[in-house]
Parts: C-alpha cells; structure tokens; sequence
C-alpha cells in the first residue's frame, strides 16, 4: 500500500510538471521573422543552378538558426523555392506565396511574396497594386493564422515600389506617390478584412516586408510610413536609433549608404520593438527582423 501510495504521489507530481511545461510553452510568444532574400534563389534573376543552390543552402542554414514560428519571405522565385527554403523547419508550412507577373510579357515576375508557419491557415490571398500603376509587378501576400486561445493573426508580406527612377525631381515624385498610394492600398485591404471576418476573434495584425522607404527623411516626397502609422499601426523601429536598424547593405561597389527598408507594422499586439538579426552577408544584402508576438 506504501508503495502504491508513493508511486501515485510521484506520477501526479510528474502530470504536473508536465502540465506546467505545457502550459509555459503555449505562453511563450511566437517568434516573427521578415526577410528580403534578395532574387532568392541565387541573388539575380539569370543565375545559375550552382549559383541557386549555394544560395538556398545558406539560407536553410541561417533559417534553422533562427527558427521562426511564421516568416515571411520577400523577392522569392516561386512556390517551389520557398517550400524547399523553410522544408528544413519542423512543422512549419508554406500558407501563401504570391504570382505576380510582368504587366509586359505575362511571365511569373522572380520576385515573390511568401508566408509560412507553424500554425493552422485560416485563410491566405495576394493581390498586386492596383491597376493605377500599370507598370508594377509586385504587391502584397495575406494569410490569417489560427493562434491557439487567442484567436486570428492577420498577417501581410509587402513589396512596395522600389527608388528606380527617383533619380531626378519628377521621378522622386512618381515614385513616393506610388508608394503613399500603396500604403493607402493595404489600409483599404485590412479595412476590408475586417468586415470580411467580423464575426471571427481577431487576435491581431502585422504588415512587414520591404518598403523601400523609411522614417528618417530619406526620402521627403515620401508618406508611406506616416500613412501606415496613422492608419493604425505601430511602428516596431520606432524607438531604435537609426544606426541598430541599417536593415540593408549594399555592396562595397555603391554609392549608396545603409539604411532602413525593412519593417514590422503591428495593430492589436503588444507593442514591442523590432530586433535586427545577424546573419552571413553573402545570404542577403537584407538582414532579417524580428518580433516576439506574445498571446493576450
């Protein structure tokens, strides 16, 4: 009877060390991961099988250290490169990549949006900019994650337009408006989406993804992020000095400087700041970043 007495008493203290460890795991926050893999995979648009698969072996290396629970990949080839990228992450599956195609030829453009996680996919969708800008071939990435007792995280992956041909006044003019138009765009969409899932519990929102712009007025012409801000959401890097979020390197050829492109946009969540994560540089000429999104 002692026996049995003792043995129930260590495999109930054992159910509850085990419910307690249960219990902080489904606490800890969720590790959120944006990143430019720049014409990924192989750093350009021609290259080569070699050229493509060194690329992908350092990125899967460099994805297993960081382990995200959802990321979001940004200037990815298609859905077949970015499953083989995140492959190597238990659990973690691919929810949506976009299809964007040159306005011109028709063809599937090399520079892609995709999601992915660890979580259940409610729903997912893209959509390019709109057709005011006929030219473009980018645009956004959207998929609602099923948080456990918490409820929907509504997340987007952007591409905005790029500084090509900014290089005199009327260009810098073109193109800030197409970006303030596209930030105006992905309100709308989140707008939409809230009526959409309205009688759904919606934990939260986050907008990442290269902007090509930033808060420091490097490019005055250009409201994107205020319009984002003031659309609602918090800026991550709001608080960091410029000089810890240099989020893309060119290479020692330009004459451009480092500076901040990369952003984590949050709605619903704790606000919390961005951290910049140090990978090889012959990955990226991005570096990833990096949110925890802790559950209310």
């Amino acid at each position: 009877m002692l026996k049995s007495a003792r043995f129930f008493r260590y495999a109930l203290l054992a159910a509850i060390a085990l419910f307690t460890r249960m219990s902080l795991a489904a606490a800890e926050p969720l590790k959120f991961v944006s990143w430019n893999l720049e014409w990924f995979p192989g750093h350009r648009p021609t290259a080569s099988a070699k050229e493509a698969d060194a690329h992908m072996k350092a990125a899967q290396e460099a994805l297993v250290k960081i382990n995200p629970d959802i990321f979001v990949g940004v200037e990815i080839h298609d859905w077949a490169a970015f499953h083989e990228l995140v492959s190597v992450l238990p659990g973690m599956t691919v929810n949506a990549v976009s299809s964007f195609c040159d306005p011109l030829t028709g063809e599937l453009r090399p520079q892609q949006i995709g999601i992915a996680s660890k979580l259940k996919c409610h729903a997912a969708m893209w959509e390019k900019w709109a057709a005011n800008m006929p030219e473009m071939s980018r645009g956004f990435t959207f998929a609602a994650l099923d948080v456990p007792d918490a409820g929907l995280l509504m997340v987007y992956g952007n591409h905005f337009k790029s500084n090509r041909g900014s290089d005199n006044e009327e260009g810098a003019k073109n193109v800030a408006a197409m970006r303030d138009d596209q930030a105006h765009q992905l309100l709308t969409h989140r707008d939409q989406i809230k009526k959409a899932f309205i009688k759904d519990t919606i934990f939260g929102w986050i907008a990442c993804g290269d902007f090509n712009t930033n808060h420091d007025n490097q490019f005055p012409l250009c409201h994107a992020v205020k319009i984002i801000t003031e659309g609602g959401y918090f800026n991550t890097w709001a608080s960091t000095p410029k000089e810890q979020r240099l989020t893309w390197h060119p290479d020692a050829k330009s004459k451009f400087e480092p500076t901040t492109f990369d952003y984590i946009f949050t709605e619903g969540l704790k606000q919390t700041d961005a951290v910049m994560i140090q990978v090889p540089g012959e990955v990226s000429d991005h570096s990833p970043i990096s949110i925890k999104v802790e559950k209310p």
